[in-house]
Order: structure tokens, then sequence, then C-alpha cells
């Protein structure tokens, strides 16, 4: 019988408890009289299902009520509507029961529990049910007891067909399959797991658990950490792991231990390696047990603070998990410890040494590729119907340019982040670009809000250089082509650029160069100068240059410039062995180090190219210049007469220049002015015409001619001749 009918739990009603397994459905809806006082499959729209007894009630709602005491698995307490009615026969002379019970860690407190009790508790609860094969039995009784779920896995019986229901009698042989320990709720349970980035985790994990079947294991410690960004996914990993391999999971957390008397926290931990090992030997479970424990930096943390209470609990706590780690292949047990760290350098070393946690299983930054993958998928996910397709595939493909260093999270919020945009409005797909362009500049990724480095966006190219025509078709051809072409590269044998050297006369836009470059490569854009790296304390130059690389490893692909690198690393020689000489030295060693471990990979996707600029190169050490390390020495001339031509007309967009001022004119009168020079001379005239007429629509020829009188370049001839002499002896 169909019907269309809104449910909601009989648990609404009065005295429900004493009508288990009822389906009450409003009278007079013309339904079947057959059905009524008889047991039923309430079939609902999701396709999960209810067995129930139907009976009619009186009233005027336009509802039913519906228990969810036998049920399908896929059973979820959500609004949701009654489809059809599916009449069931009861069959007698079902000889066996089979069943698996999923229970939780409540169960394990009780001292002298066992299987026989277990399948006890499990009879008594079950004889007065009706039931299908396949069905899953819930109940807040059952919970009480510790009893999460009763799932009916096999039936043997005379008459048994696949429309009848049975009851569980006394003469009927019940037998647990399986006891299986109830899933975590702190760990995440998406709709739907977006595997990108994931396969390969999934698959060390999935062959660590396949050895610790196979009897040459025996004995051996399997256990492994997981290591990865944080938002990066490793719950959601170790979930979906859990879910396919049906896992039964002990789920340590440090709120759940952490105790403030000394002593609390130990016997925390010794009681739930204790469960485990008790499930194991008195349930017998068919499944593998993990004990899974989140954020081990907070249990064994580097003895790195001064107060000495703080440290001496820290160091028993761990030492207490040492222990029980150790001992769990000793007693021949197969329970696999797995933990999860977003910070492994906080974790002691005696944790991750070989015998403990010696197998790290590594989540990656999400490709660009991958990025655009999971988008997608959340995309998809979270969306209706009626604005799904504003995502367009060139839309996808500038977010994932875009999103460099965004973890699982990150992209979360962002698609979170643009769904609040969303909400006043239903946009065009005009409107919808521009939302989402907006919500990219707002968001960061993880990666550099837990950072003093600084991680920019850049939203200008080449466009923004007046002329240097021939210097931008050199960055095209040796750097943007080698990025963008990157597999051709590799064909023939090929590496990417490592790092760029601009150096020529001051005020010639080399910084600007570098924030172009970053632009038209989809790069992120990490700036550093001296006065950042340099600091009183010994050390802390070196530590920040080397997490200034850290940084652009998970932001990759990155473009980290260093301006003035001159004054940062400078020229070793035999005296500059002490004082500020010594610093520059450690700094120079440091970058060096970075640089050659800069991964040259054949994608792009993963590339570090470091640019640095300097108005002095002769101050340069020989060991940056060599190929390798600075593949590309390039010159940033004093802009010649096209060039500054190119300018001027840049300056004349921005501000209201007269018609009477030909620019070709004052480009030929500024002959060695530099970038710089072009721009204060623009600007000076601005002023100039300001002051003469506080009215003043335009900047005309008379203002240009008063600063050219008193205004002169910034730059000599010898001065300029000097870098193209420095240029000859690099060719």
């Amino acid at each position: 019988m169909c019907c269309n009918l809104l449910i909601l739990p009989l648990s609404l009603l009065d005295n429900s408890e004493h009508e288990p397994q009822r389906c009450f459905i409003p009278a007079g809806k013309g339904h079947d009289d057959k059905l009524y006082a008889t047991w039923n499959k309430c079939v609902l729209d999701d396709s999960s299902y209810s067995i129930c007894r139907v009976a009619q009630r009186m009233g005027t709602e336009t509802c039913c009520f519906i228990d969810n005491v036998v049920t399908s698995e896929n059973f979820a307490a959500r609004k949701q509507r009654l489809i059809r009615l599916e009449p069931l026969l009861l069959a007698s002379g079902v000889e066996k029961v089979s069943c698996t019970v999923s229970i939780t860690e409540q169960l394990l407190q009780r001292p002298e529990l066992s299987l026989a009790e277990l399948l006890e508790d499990v009879r008594v609860f079950l004889r007065y049910l009706k039931l299908v094969k396949g069905c899953s039995v819930q109940h807040r009784r059952l919970q009480e007891l510790g009893i999460a779920a009763i799932a009916i896995s096999d039936v043997c019986g005379l008459d048994l067909k696949e429309n009848s229901c049975f009851e569980v009698l006394p003469e009927t042989a019940l037998e647990i399959a399986d006891v299986r320990l109830a899933m975590p709720t702190a760990l995440p349970n998406p709709k739907r797991f977006l595997h990108q980035g994931f396969e390969e985790p999934l698959e060390a994990l999935q062959q660590l658990l396949e050895c610790a079947k196979l009897a040459q294991f025996k004995g051996l410690p399997l256990n492994a950490l997981v290591v990865g960004a944080v938002g990066s996914g490793k719950s959601c990993l170790l979930a979906e792991f859990l879910q396919r391999n049906n896992c039964n999971c002990f789920y340590v957390t440090a709120s759940q231990v952490l105790r403030s008397h000394p002593g609390e926290t130990e016997l925390q931990l010794r009681r739930i390696f204790q469960a485990a090992g008790s499930f194991r030997e008195r349930l017998h479970p068919q499944r593998p047990i993990v004990i899974l424990l989140e954020d081990l930096e907070l249990f064994c943390p580097l003895s790195t603070t001064s107060d000495a209470q703080k440290s001496g609990n820290a160091l028993r706590i761990a030492a207490q998990l040492y222990q029980l780690i150790d001992e769990l292949p000793q007693q021949g047990s197969d329970i696999l410890c797995l933990a999860s760290s977003s910070a492994p350098g906080a974790v002691h070393p005696h944790a991750r040494r070989a015998g403990r946690f010696g197998h790290e299983i590594s989540i990656e930054m999400p490709t660009e590729q991958q990025r655009r993958e999971l988008f997608a998928g959340i995309w998809q996910e979270e969306q209706t119907p009626e604005l799904a397709p504003l995502l367009t595939p060139a839309l996808l493909d500038n977010v994932a340019q875009q999103t460099q260093g965004y973890v699982v999270a990150d992209l979360t919020l962002l698609h979170r982040q643009l769904q609040q945009q969303m909400l006043s409005l239903k946009p065009t797909p005009v409107e919808f670009e521009r939302l989402l362009t907006k919500s990219l500049l707002q968001c960061q990724p993880s990666a550099s809000r837990s950072t003093d480095v600084r991680v920019l966006k850049l939203t200008s190219g080449f466009e923004i250089i007046g002329g240097m025509e021939s210097l931008k078709r050199t960055l095209q051809v040796s750097v943007l082509a080698a990025l963008q072409h990157s597999a051709a590269h590799a064909r023939f044998g090929l590496s990417l650029p490592r790092g760029i050297l601009l150096y020529g006369p001051p005020g010639c836009a080399k910084t600007t160069i570098a924030k172009c470059l970053a632009k038209e490569a989809h790069m992120t854009f990490i700036a550093s100068s001296a006065a950042e790296v340099y600091s009183p304390y010994v050390g802390c130059a070196e530590r920040f240059v080397t997490q200034i690389f850290n940084t652009a490893r998970k932001n990759a692909p990155c473009l980290i410039f260093l301006d003035e690198i001159d004054s940062l690393v400078g020229r070793r020689t035999v005296t500059n062995g002490g004082g500020g000489g010594s610093v520059q030295l450690r700094i120079l060693s440091t970058l060096l180090t970075e640089m050659d471990g800069i991964v040259s990979a054949g994608s792009g996707q993963q590339h570090i190219l470091v640019v640095a600029a300097t108005n002095r190169p002769e101050m340069l050490d020989d060991a940056l210049l060599r190929p390798g390390r600075f593949d590309k020495l390039i010159h940033v001339p004093a802009p010649d007469l096209e060039s500054r031509l190119a300018l001027l007309q840049l300056h004349a967009r921005r501000m209201p220049f007269h018609a009477n001022i030909q620019l070709e004119e004052i480009a030929a009168r500024t002959e060695r002015y530099s970038g710089a020079d072009l721009c204060n001379l623009c600007n000076e005239a601005a002023i100039e015409s300001f002051q003469r007429n506080f009215n003043a629509s335009h900047i005309e020829l008379q203002d240009f001619n008063i600063v050219l009188a008193r205004q002169k370049s910034s730059l000599s001839q010898q001065q300029i001749d000097s870098y193209y002499k420095f240029a000859v002896r690099y060719l």
C-alpha cells in the first residue's frame, strides 16, 4: 500500500513505552483495512524501514507516529516520509538466529563480563520483538546496558520466506556471530568521503592492517603515527579507515584522560588498554581492534618546560604510555595502536622510535588538481540543484590556482563563507564570480595563519609595469614557460629554475617585477628583508630563514622574495669571523642549505622559486651565484626612452594631464631617470599645479618645466655602466 505521510517518533505519544513496535496512522485516509492490526515493513523515502504493527489513531493529525526499535541499519531519525507499507507474515519454526552485537565501552566495565552473559542479555531483550533478516535493534534500555545495537545477520528456518517476520522463542538457538565496539561519536562521520589526496595514506594503513593479520608479523609492533597539517583531514582519514574495515576502536583524547592530580591520568590510560585486552580475551571479536590516540604531542611532549612539576607529570604520563604500547606485542595480542599529530616536531623522540610509532604516514598538502576535485566535491554535496551549475569548470580552475596552501578544512571554510554571502540574494553568474573572488581574498590558509611569515596573494601582473618589454620577454621565456610547461621540461631532462637574482640601479622596479612574476606564475608570495630576519638572540635569524622555507613548502607553488640580499648575507671574507659578520655567515650557510634542499619536482605544483634583489651585486658571495642556486642573473636596467614613455603613460591614467603635455618630450628630457624618479616627477608636478591654483583641474606643461628645472636624476652614467660591466662577467 502506498502513502505519503510525515513520520514522527512514537515517544511523542503517551504510554509509548508500553507499546513497542507500533505505527499509528491517521484514521479515515482510505487505507486497506487488512493492513491494520498486522505486522508491516514501513518503508521510508530513503529506502530505510521499520518493522511495526500498524494501528489507527483517532485525531486531526496528518502524520504518523512510528517506532524505531527494529529498523534497517541505515535508519536515521530525521524528517522523512512514510512511502509504503509492505505486509509481513509471522513465521514459525525458526531454528537458529545469528546476530552481531555492537557494544559501548560502558559494557566493558562489568567485571565478570563474558560472551555467555552477553548472549543471555540479548535473548531476554529479543524475545518479545518481531524481527526480519538484516534488521537492527536499538533501544534506550539497551543503551543503558552498554549495548548500542543488535544486528540480525542470519536466520535458519523451515517456512521462512522473503516477506515474513519471526520471533526468538525459548527453543530457538541464538548465537552471537561477532561482537563489535560501536564507532566513537567524537570521530567525524561525513556524508561522503572525499578521497582526493588520501589514497596513499589509506593504502599504507590498509597494508599495515593486513600485515597484523599474518602469522609472521605476530608479536611485532605495527603501530603508526599519522601526521599532517592542522585541518588536513587526519580524523576523517582515520574514521574512513575504521569504517571500511569495521574496526573496534578505543578512542583516546587528551581531554578524556588528562587529570589534575598525579597518577590519575596514568590510571585512565591503563584502564583503556586493559579494556582493549579484556574485550579481545572475553568477547573474541572477529574484527581488528584499534586504539586511537588523538594529538600524540599532548601525551608525549618535548621536555622544554621550565616548570619542574609540569615536566615531571608529563614524563610520568609519557613513561606510562610507552610501557603500555611496549606491552602490546609482548602479550601476543593483535591490537593495533594508531596516533595522529599535527605537530610531529613537538612529539618526544622516544615516542617516534622504531618499536613504538616507527611507521609514520604523512598526509601531504593537496595539489592543484586535488584542490579542484575537493572543492567540486564539497560544492556538489552542500549546494542546491539550482545553484550547483554556477560553479563552472573555468571558475573551478581559478579556485584551484588561487588556493595554494589550502587543506580540506580551508576549502570547507571558503565554501561556507561563499554560502553566507549568497544567503541574501540569488546570484547571477557574474555576481557569483564576484562573490567567489571576494571570498578568495578574505580566506587565508591555515599554513599562513600559524606562522610569523606573511604569505600574500597578489592581484597585479606585468600590465602595471611600463615598458621593459625585453625584460618581460626574458622572464616569460626563462621562468614562466618553465613553470607552465613543466612536463615538457621534464621530458627533456630539464629542471625548473630555483633562484633568480634581479640586480640593477635603485628605483627600477625590482620589487615590483618580483610581485608581478608571482601573480603571472600563480604563486603565493613571501617577502622578507634583513630587518625582519636579524635578531639580537643567537640562532633566531637562522631559525626564521628556515621558517620562511617551511612556510613556502606548505603554500607551494610559492615565490620567496629576498629584498636587499647583499645586506642579508653579503660576501665571505677572511676578516668577518665575529660580530655581525658571523651572523651573516650563519644566515648565508642556512640559506645555501635551504636552497639546495628545495624539491625541484617534475610538476610545478610543489615548486619554490627564490627571487632576490640587490643594487650591489658585487657584494654577493660566489656560492650564491653559481648555477643550481641562482640560476638566472637578470639585469634590470634604468628605463630607456621607450620605457620612460610607457611609464609616463601609466601615470597619465591616474593623473589629470593637460592636453598640451607631450609625453614624448618629457621622456626625452628625463635621461638617466629611474622609475622612482619619474613617479616623483609626476607627483611634484601635481603638487606644483595645486600650489599654483587650488581649483586647478589639470597638470600643465609649465608645472613639469618648473620641476624639471630643479630636479635631477638620482642615477649617474658611471653607476649605470657598472651594472653592464657586471653583466658581462656572467654572460
